[in-house]
């Protein structure tokens, strides 16, 4: 296993225990999960830097799409990391929706790629092909529109989640499929993959499981014990479009700067972003 797959397994498992430290309620979690999804961003934008001081000289347009999936997978962990520690930028909203946009644009060219790859040497894996970067765009999609239309999200969420069901039935079954003239399984193509596809889909999997169950309180909801609730609440109204900023402000941002001078006044610790 290379170096740099080896962090990123450590990266992963630190984001998994920081969000297992949340729904334990320390808030320990969440700077557990932002100082990972800073550590993976870096981690993408030096193997970029490497692939183009490596091999800028045969790079062509068939690399183009590989490093713009990384580039983007930095900058949305990039703004994942920020959200775990509550820091919001100016039009961190928009740069949101315009980085899922661009990832739906790549991910589609991957998926006809594919497609186009498989459809002749094997139909009935274009066919899974499909419903696996289908799965994905819809997700991509969701997250797009969240801040926007937070039930029109959820249903396109819920979209994924079904166009996601045939394709974990094929790994399921462990079906053997011919590709690049030998016999395989679904799951041993998935890993083999250059692009991202497959962590990606594991990310978009696992977290419509966990919303489904922690919405039936079934397990524990993501939650800082260190910030006081009706901040978090203003945070999330704000990020799932319930409320629109007043003179270039959220609600939660003035939330803050009362809670911040008050405490100021009275020598307490401020709520740090």
């Amino acid at each position: 296993m290379k170096f740099n797959q080896v962090l990123q397994s450590i990266f992963l498992a630190l984001i998994l225990m920081g969000l297992f430290a949340t729904m334990a309620q320390n808030g320990y979690g969440f700077t557990v999960i932002g100082s990972a999804c800073f550590g993976l961003a870096i981690l993408y934008i030096v193997q970029i830097a490497w692939k183009l001081f490596e091999d800028f000289s045969n790079l062509g347009k068939k690399d183009l799409p590989g490093i713009a999936e990384l580039f983007l997978l930095a900058m949305l962990l990039l703004l994942f990391g920020l959200r775990a520690f509550y820091i919001h930028l100016p039009y961190i909203d928009y740069l949101f929706i315009m980085i899922c946009i661009l990832f739906i644009v790549v991910y589609f060219f991957f998926a006809m790629d594919y497609f186009m790859a498989t459809k002749a040497e094997s139909p009935k894996l274009a066919r899974i092909v499909i419903f696996f970067y289908s799965s994905i765009l819809l997700f991509l999609l969701s997250l797009g529109v969240r801040i926007i239309s937070p039930s029109g999200s959820a249903a396109i969420g819920a979209l994924g989640m079904l166009s996601a069901v045939p394709f974990l039935i094929a790994i399921v079954r462990n079906r053997q499929y011919d590709y690049s003239g030998k016999s395989t399984t679904l799951f041993q193509i998935t890993v083999a993959s250059k692009n991202k596809a497959g962590l990606l889909f594991l990310f978009f999997i696992f977290s419509g499981i966990y919303i489904g169950l922690s919405n039936f309180n079934i397990i524990p909801a993501i939650e800082n014990a260190e910030k006081p609730r009706t901040y978090i609440e203003l945070i999330n109204n704000a990020e799932n479009g319930r409320e629109k900023p007043v003179d270039g402000k959220y609600q939660h941002e003035v939330y803050k700067e009362s809670m911040d001078k008050f405490l100021k006044r009275h020598g307490r610790q401020t709520i740090h972003q």
